[in-house]
């Protein structure tokens, strides 16, 4: 029987090494994001210039003609990221605020969603927010309060789904190596060791902990995954 999984965000360099390794394990894989993915089994492309309805509407529409035949997903993994410097004195503040509003809450309000209609009963749904969050992540924090939401009575999840999000620090990345060359790395998470407990968490070789955030840190090159009662 073929493993099927959704991953939100599958432009970045997370979502991307995601989907390297489901596939290497034959799973089949959606990406959501901005740009085709060659290695994903199909691609729903999204534009940071729509709305949330709009791209909420064709998010799900395009779920629906990939899954053709009734089948539903296993697992729906929003990894949907960004991150920009500044506060309320940047000069182009609600534009950099619209766009991260954009890639991060609206992913996971629509990987949210998704799972009410294409998620199995028995599936799994992970969010994706940050390691010790401070007051200016707004959309992060957004994020963390939707988490909440969600495994709360009532939140119109199928019955049995395991949901639970994980609040990394810093990912050791291309871009942010990039972006921040003058770090040291070895306060990173090594990207491909979180892409890998995230596969186990999924294929449940590592129990999901369902209705808890997962705060992952790595200090002087050595990774924690850390519970955290909601």
């Amino acid at each position: 029987m073929t493993s099927r999984v959704v991953v939100f965000g599958g432009s970045g360099n997370l979502g991307k090494s995601l989907i390297t390794l489901f596939r290497k394990n034959n799973w089949e894989v959606t990406s959501v994001g901005t740009r085709q993915i060659e290695e994903a089994t199909h691609n729903i492309i999204v534009s940071n210039d729509d709305s949330l309805e709009v791209q909420g509407k064709k998010v799900m529409k395009d779920s629906n003609s990939i899954l053709d035949g009734g089948e539903k997903y296993d697992a729906i993994l929003c990894v949907a990221g960004g991150f920009s410097m500044g506060n309320l004195a940047k000069g182009d503040f609600f534009e950099t605020v619209d766009l991260m509003v954009k890639k991060i809450l609206n992913s996971a309000l629509i990987a949210s969603k998704m799972s009410t209609v294409n998620l199995k009963e028995d599936g799994l749904l992970m969010l994706t927010g940050v390691s010790g969050l401070q007051p200016t992540p707004v959309a992060k924090a957004a994020v963390h309060h939707l988490f909440d939401s969600i495994v709360s009575k009532g939140s119109g999840l199928p019955k049995s789904v395991k949901s639970f999000a994980i609040l990394p620090g810093t990912i050791d990345t291309p871009d942010n190596r990039k972006g921040m060359p003058d770090a040291d790395f070895s306060q990173w998470i090594p990207l491909d060791l979180l892409s890998q407990r995230i596969f186990d968490y999924t294929n449940g070789t590592v129990p999901a902990p369902h209705g808890k955030m997962v705060q992952v840190t790595t200090k002087d090159g050595e990774t924690s995954f850390e519970l955290i009662n909601k």
